[in-house]
């Protein structure tokens, strides 16, 4: 059986004048073929001489095609990846390429001048290929055959310390999951994808780099990341398969029920009560017709939105199922490849991660961590045997993560190990499920729970919204949500100071709030 790897270098050889990529430039798309994909491949490659097997090559530029060919010119010479976050400060990218020791860094114009920086103290010659000095010839790609335990790619977890941790995935890893999403069976030929999601995370390397190539399936790039560059994209370019974050359905979601909240009263009603009755009975032909107004806003060839990164708001979920779209939420790491399991169209429960894809053994210790073991599971973090033996135990990855498997085989994830409060009685609260309950309110765009003695929280309200409706006294009336919509909770859950905020709340690069600096924001807001 072909590795992702053989099926990429077979496309680009055998497709030839099929689209690979559309990029978008100053309003106006582009098509890229796999003809030219393979010529990009081909002339980074010649610059990437010479180029042992095992070298790292660091790419540290925005999402664009020459990211994807950099990617492949590397794996195809028997080189490593090193994807790096472009947006990192010259420090953290620094403390990565310390700990990688890379040959080459793949950059581009907008990003060479902080790679030049950040190479100055290394100690040895860095080369530096900027894509943007290039232009793509014709070329023999050069392949070399990869063994499937070799490693294909070194992702950091974190380049905001001094000591960040490299997680090496191998070809057998990749490969695993392509398959594994291959073999769920809701892909199809014509589906379409579109690149949102940074590639230096997993979860996008994997669903709109790794998938669409190997399987041969179109990528459209976004020129802008605004919400109407992002829907214009997946509309014009008939997007059928959207990978997301649950930030990203949070968004659209409010939006959506802001612009119910507007219509005249007797067809608000009647939206309302249908949007009722399909969260009671699912019936999708129906819902599409019914609203109509909206896929045709968000995407009306959409088949499937993919939601992982992080746990996905169950009425969000329900909402977005009721108005006729198709939510799959799945569950994974960076040390898993990431997938580690993901609803199906035909096996779904709305709040679950779903059950485990082909080949992967879940189960929960004592203390209710998940564990894994399966193909997918890392080789380890680079340079770190100590590292990798706390959470790889007789090959049981420890995840970090709390939950539970039900009788059907789904897992449910109740929060992360570090980031429980434990209380001074003893109980243990999870912030994510206050938070959820916050953000049903549509006033409410962002929250943020932590402990500090009290349950504290940072709201990001809908400012327009608060205005268009004529509320003065903001911070009043958040207060009066923040009862409404946790008034079923227990006691000890609830929040008993929060301060609002007009600013986003510190998120990772894929959505993920970063509680961690949330008292450092608190102190912050007067």
């Amino acid at each position: 059986m072909k590795t992702f790897v053989e099926r990429v270098y077979e496309n680009v050889e055998k497709l030839s004048d099929k689209e690979a990529f559309i990029e978008k430039k100053n309003g106006k798309y582009r098509t890229i073929t796999y003809r030219e994909f393979g010529n990009l491949i081909a002339t980074i490659q010649e610059k990437l001489t010479p180029l042992e097997p095992e070298d790292r090559v660091a790419i540290f530029m925005e999402n664009r095609p020459e990211w994807i060919a950099a990617f492949f010119a590397t794996t195809f010479k028997g080189g490593i990846n090193v994807p790096v976050d472009y947006l990192l400060s010259t420090e953290e990218l620094f403390n990565i390429l310390k700990d990688s020791q890379p040959r080459y860094i793949i950059t581009s114009n907008a990003n060479v001048e902080k790679a030049k920086e950040a190479i100055k103290d290394m100690g040895y010659h860095v080369k530096i290929i900027n894509v943007d000095e290039l232009k793509a010839e014709e070329g023999k790609i050069q392949f070399l055959a990869r063994d499937k335990d070799s490693v294909a790619v070194i992702l950091y977890t974190s380049g905001t310390t001094g000591n960040p941790k490299g997680v090496m995935l191998t070809i057998g890893n990749l490969d695993h999951n392509v398959r594994a999403v291959e073999n769920l069976g809701f892909l199809n030929e014509n589906d379409r994808f579109v690149a949102i999601l940074p590639f230096h995370h997993t979860y996008p390397l994997m669903t709109t780099v790794l998938l669409p190539t190997a399987l041969g399936l179109p990528l459209a790039f976004i020129e802008k990341l605004t919400p109407t560059d992002i829907l214009s994209t997946i509309n014009e370019q008939k997007v059928t398969i959207l990978i997301g974050v649950p930030k990203l359905y949070q968004v659209i979601h409010h939006n959506i029920m802001a612009e119910i909240k507007k219509l005249p009263p007797l067809k608000r009603r009647l939206v309302i009560s249908a949007l009722k009755l399909f969260r009671k009975f699912d019936v999708k032909p129906v819902e599409k017709k019914v609203f109509k107004e909206i896929h045709n806003r968000i995407g009306k060839n959409l088949r499937y939105m993919i939601s992982g990164g992080a746990k996905l708001s169950e009425e969000v979920w329900k909402d977005f199922e009721a108005f006729g779209f198709n939510i799959l939420e799945g569950y994974g790491l960076t040390e898993t490849s990431p997938l580690i399991s993901v609803n199906r169209p035909d096996a779904k429960k709305i709040g679950t991660a779903g059950p485990p894809v082909d080949e992967v053994e879940v189960k929960t210790t004592e203390k209710g961590e998940i564990i894994v073991k399966g193909p997918n599971v890392m080789k380890g973090y680079y340079n770190k045997p100590e590292e990798t033996k706390k959470v790889i135990k007789d090959g049981w990855f420890y995840t970090g993560d709390l939950g539970f498997v039900d009788e059907d085989g789904f897992i449910h994830i109740t929060g992360r190990a570090k980031e429980v409060i434990v209380l001074d009685n003893g109980k243990n609260v999870y912030p994510e499920d206050i938070e959820i309950e916050i953000l049903k309110s549509p006033y409410v765009l962002e929250v943020g729970i932590f402990y500090d003695g009290t349950m504290k929280a940072l709201v990001r309200p809908d400012f327009e919204l608060l205005m268009e409706e004529g509320i003065e006294n903001v911070k009043d009336f958040i207060k009066k949500e923040i009862h409404k919509y946790t008034k079923h909770l227990q006691p000890y859950k609830k929040v008993k100071e929060f301060k609002i905020v007009d600013r986003e709340l510190p998120r990772t690069r894929i959505g993920k709030l970063r509680r961690f600096l949330l008292p450092q924001v608190w102190n912050e807001v007067e």
